[in-house]
This record gives C-alpha cells, sequence and structure tokens, in this order.
C-alpha cells in the first residue's frame, strides 16, 4: 500500500513540476509574481471557514443582527488576509551566487541572495530544497539578504538540487502561499573518503626532494597524538604523563620521499567507489601533510603538485570521474 502511494506522490509532482515548468522555465534568478505563486487555505484557514458558517447560520436562524455583523466581520479579515499573504511574498527576488563542494554526506551551502521592493518587508518565508532541511527568511525591504540553503549529497558526482520551496502562512496562518523555483544550480560531491594503506611502490622521488613520515610503518618517530583506548603501554609517553600533561601515545612511521602517485591500478579491485574514495582519503592525507602528489586516473592525469588550488583539482578530478556533466 506504501509503494503505491509512493508512485502516485511521483507522478504527481512530475507531472506538476512539468506544468510549472512550463510557466516558468529553469534559471539562475527567479522573480515572484502572479503567475507563479499559489494560494490555498490551510487546515487553520479551512477551521477558520467552518467557524464561520457556523456563526452564519447561527444568525440567520436567529435573525440576530449582531451575529449576522460578527460572520460578516470575520469573512472580510479572511479576504484581507489573502492579500497581505500574497504581498508578503509579490516582488521577491531570488538569485542563485555559487554552491559549495563538499564529500557524500555532506550538507552542502547552496547561495541565495534575496532582495525585495515591498516597503513592509518579508517575513517568516520558509525556503528548503525538495527533501531537505528549511530555512526561515525574515528581513528588511531594499536590502539583499545572503542565505544558506544547504542540500545533502547523496551520492558522488553532481548535485542539482532544482526544485526550491518557498512557502508563508504569515500573519495569521490561515492561507499558504507557496512556489516552486526551478534553479539552474548545480555543485560537485566528492567521494567520501575511506581510510586505506598506501601501497609502498606508489612514492618516488629522491633525497633532494624532502621527506616525510608514512605512521603506522617503521620505527622513524613522527611525533606525538592523544591516547586512544587499546594503545600499546610501549607507545605511551609517560614523560609527559609524569609531567602533568595528559596521556598522549607515540607514533611511528617510515619516511618515505614527499613526492607521491596515486595510481588507479593500486587502488581499484573491481569497486570503483570504493576505488576512489579510498584515492580522496589520501589526496586529503597528502595535502595535510604538504606533501607533494600527482595523480593517475583512467583518461585523466594530474601532474605532481602541493596546494590548496591542487588539492580541489584532485578531489574535482575523483567526484567527476566517469560522470557526464
Amino acid at each position: 500500500m506504501r509503494s503505491h502511494l509512493s508512485t502516485a506522490t511521483q507522478f504527481f509532482r512530475t507531472r506538476l513540476f512539468n506544468w510549472i515548468d512550463r510557466r516558468q522555465p529553469p534559471a539562475k534568478r527567479h522573480v515572484l509574481h502572479r503567475r507563479n505563486l499559489y494560494i490555498f487555505p490551510s487546515l487553520t484557514g479551512f477551521a477558520y471557514l467552518f467557524l464561520v458558517i457556523i456563526i452564519w447560520l447561527l444568525g440567520t436562524n436567529y435573525q440576530n443582527n449582531l451575529i449576522l455583523a460578527l460572520a460578516y466581520l470575520q469573512i472580510s479579515i479572511f479576504v484581507l488576509t489573502i492579500l497581505n499573504t500574497y504581498n508578503n511574498m509579490a516582488g521577491l527576488n531570488v538569485e542563485f551566487i555559487g554552491a559549495e563542494e563538499g564529500f557524500v554526506g555532506d550538507k552542502l551551502a547552496f547561495k541565495m541572495v534575496f532582495s525585495s521592493n515591498n516597503r513592509r518587508g518579508v517575513h517568516y518565508i520558509t525556503a528548503q530544497w525538495l527533501d531537505c532541511p528549511p530555512v526561515i527568511l525574515d528581513f528588511d525591504p531594499d536590502e539583499d539578504h545572503v542565505e544558506s540553503i544547504y542540500a545533502e549529497g547523496k551520492q558522488r558526482g553532481w548535485l542539482h538540487p532544482r526544485r526550491l520551496l518557498l512557502k508563508s502562512t504569515f500573519p495569521m496562518g490561515l492561507l499558504r502561499c507557496w512556489t516552486w523555483l526551478n534553479f539552474d544550480a548545480t555543485t560537485l560531491v566528492y567521494p567520501s573518503p575511506i581510510n586505506s594503506a598506501l601501497p609502498p611502490d606508489m612514492v618516488s622521488g629522491n633525497e633532494e626532494e624532502g621527506w616525510n613520515v608514512q605512521l603506522n610503518r617503521g620505527d622513524e618517530f613522527a611525533g606525538l597524538r592523544q591516547y586512544r583506548p587499546g594503545d600499546s603501554p610501549r607507545h605511551i609517553a609517560w614523560k609527559q604523563y609524569a609531567r602533568d600533561r595528559g596521556l598522549w601515545s607515540k607514533e611511528y612511521g617510515t619516511p618515505v620521499t614527499s613526492r607521491t602517485w596515486l595510481q588507479w591500478t593500486d587502488f581499484f579491485h573491481g569497486d570503483v567507489e570504493l576505488a576512489l574514495s579510498q584515492m580522496c582519503y589520501w589526496v586529503e592525507k597528502l595535502s595535510e601533510q604538504k606533501t607533494t602528489f600527482g595523480m593517475h586516473l583512467p583518461g585523466a592525469e594530474i601532474s605532481a603538485d602541493i596546494g590548496e588550488e591542487h588539492r580541489k583539482h584532485a578531489l574535482r578530478t575523483l567526484a567527476s570521474f566517469g560522470v557526464d556533466s
């Protein structure tokens, strides 16, 4: 039964969005007006109308002008609420200006600029991508308001959140005014880093290029880290503990050259996503260690380099591997 409801909901959404797209195609900037704003009574509004009908029937039945006047007053308030609810959103400008990149499972921020020429400002508007957490907007007129609206990176590659829902029940909650905006907004989702051993034949270079220490391999002292349950007592820094500096463990490793090549053939063993995640881990690890590294992928090669731009270039290459732009 639940699967049938899900299928029916998906079918209805598809038909609805196709109809909306014909009225307003995808763009980086949208202005709200009567062609893309929709308004309908909320549950509170229906209860309010039901109460008005009851009062009107009582006034008619007993021919009581005061009760009828109350019913007409309530109807007038409802009509005025329609206008105020619509005017709160009408004239709102929404523009997509950029998005941050991140890893699978992260909440990625899409930067949107909101502005309105409404002299009363914009109050209590909820903004959210389809099936994502909402953000409440409330700002004064004649000012640009930059807001981050988050979408979850559920899989590696290009993320197109597409549908932005804006809705409001301001000022009385009797009516719901909303719109669906289709934005030409995208960002890249990197593979989720998965720890793996670095094959010893993946390093190259000479002594002039410098050395760093590869952790968990060899007997070279690499530094101290906070104690973790299960660490060997032989690795505990007892001198630090005796000086009341807390419990620390010593880390050891093997000196390797500071130039490393991440080879696809060293990581790929039948699972593409696992290989990309493991390479992603070492891109992050080597960047943190300020180690010069390069990367070989089928159809792509990144020359050895170092720095934040090099890190982002490597992560973007992994994220877009085998994915259509």
